[in-house]
């Protein structure tokens, strides 16, 4: 871009100018000694008048008089052309300044344009190979992590059975057992999502009334401890093509970050919501709502990528909100940032409706849900 910019300034046509003006002083040059010589043109006048007049002392004196007003005649006409000429020559010039002046302005301008885009795509790069050592570590440690993992599971699912006469031990084994396969499925999709790959995995449509309540009872508590009121509101509608752990994962993300943004906060409070379904084949909307201090606007467009650090709290990010936007773009979801009204934060989460399911027939998608 910027050899086109400077190719363009180049094309003004200064030899030509140079040799104009080359030309002019040339001229110029030759025409100053003839200059003194102009006004030699009255004196055949004046010796032809002395010839037929030659007694006429006063008229004589009043035509010599005549001729020496006349005489520099053609050297104030040259002057007054010349001085036109120089005129010219000078607007030319402002305006070629100007022309000048402009094209450098846009030469300093995208040259400024390119090295924030070097910046950035240096930055990217960066950000790629950081990814790239992050995915090979992860995997790494999912290996390792899974088999532990399966094993307790397993184990819970052996104590289950032994202590089925128990009701209140199942209960608790049983959210053990839930909150362990929920761990492997999360693990398994972690690692599709840092390689940007879905695979041919097969899933059944869920339920995101089901993920919504089972997320905010597992921060019940927490927000208890914090002195944060937690609202959980639900609506009637469709199963999305979402996995259940995945539209857990992102809910439970979302929740954990408001609580932390709230803590010490008076009236602090956190709305979980399902929107109302009412557009046949519209996407299923989450809404995870704060009155916190919201989201600065210096990191508002740095929101969804890994490692933006300018602070503490909401101005620190790591991989959460990353994560949550990678695990949703495999599944052809969203997720994005929204101001809120009163003050804190919101984040929109859009989530596919399934198609046709047993639970979820045809009617979803023809008509919709109406009030």
């Amino acid at each position: 871009m910027i050899h086109v910019v400077q190719s363009r300034a180049l094309d003004v046509p200064m030899p030509e100018k140079q040799k104009d003006d080359g030309g002019a002083g040339r001229a110029h040059e030759r025409g100053h000694p003839l200059l003194w010589l102009s006004g030699l043109w009255v004196l055949p006048l004046l010796a032809v008048f002395y010839w037929f007049f030659p007694d006429t002392a006063m008229l004589r004196i009043g035509v010599a008089a005549g001729a020496a007003l006349l005489a520099p005649m053609p050297a104030l006409l040259y002057a007054s052309r010349q001085r036109k000429y120089l005129q010219e020559r000078l607007a030319q010039a402002e305006e070629l300044a100007e022309q000048l002046k402009l094209q450098l302005e846009t030469v300093r301008y995208r040259t400024a344009r390119l090295r924030e885009e070097l910046q950035v795509a240096d930055r990217q790069a960066r950000l790629s190979h950081q990814l790239t050592l992050l995915g090979q570590f992860t995997a790494g440690f999912m290996h390792e992590f899974n088999n532990p993992l399966a094993i307790v599971a397993g184990r819970l699912e052996v104590l289950l059975e032994e202590r089925k006469d128990d009701p209140s031990l199942c209960a608790d084994l049983q959210q053990m057992l839930n909150e362990a396969r929920y761990m492997g499925n999360i693990a398994r999709t972690l690692l599709q999502a840092l390689r940007r790959e879905r695979g041919g995995e097969v899933f059944d449509a869920s339920d995101p009334q089901k993920a919504l309540g089972e997320a905010v009872a597992a921060f019940r508590s927490e927000a208890k401890d914090l002195q944060v009121h937690l609202v959980e509101e639900l609506a009637e509608v469709p199963r999305v093509d979402v996995p259940e752990h995945v539209v857990g994962e992102v809910i439970r993300g979302l929740l954990s970050n408001a609580l932390q943004a709230l803590q010490g906060r008076p009236d602090a409070t956190v709305w979980a919501r399902l929107e109302p379904y009412r557009t046949a084949g519209a996407k299923v909307v989450v809404k995870v709502e704060d009155n916190g201090p919201g989201v600065p606007e210096s990191i508002r467009d740095h929101l969804f990528e890994p490692f933006i650090t300018q602070g503490n709290g909401r101005e620190r990010l790591g991989l959460g909100l990353f994560l949550a936007a990678s695990l949703l773009d495999m599944y052809d979801g969203r997720i994005r940032y929204e101001t809120r009204e009163g003050g804190g934060a919101c984040f929109v989460v859009e989530l596919p409706p399934a198609r046709f399911t047993r639970s979820q027939p045809y009617h979803w998608f023809a008509g919709g849900v109406t009030e």
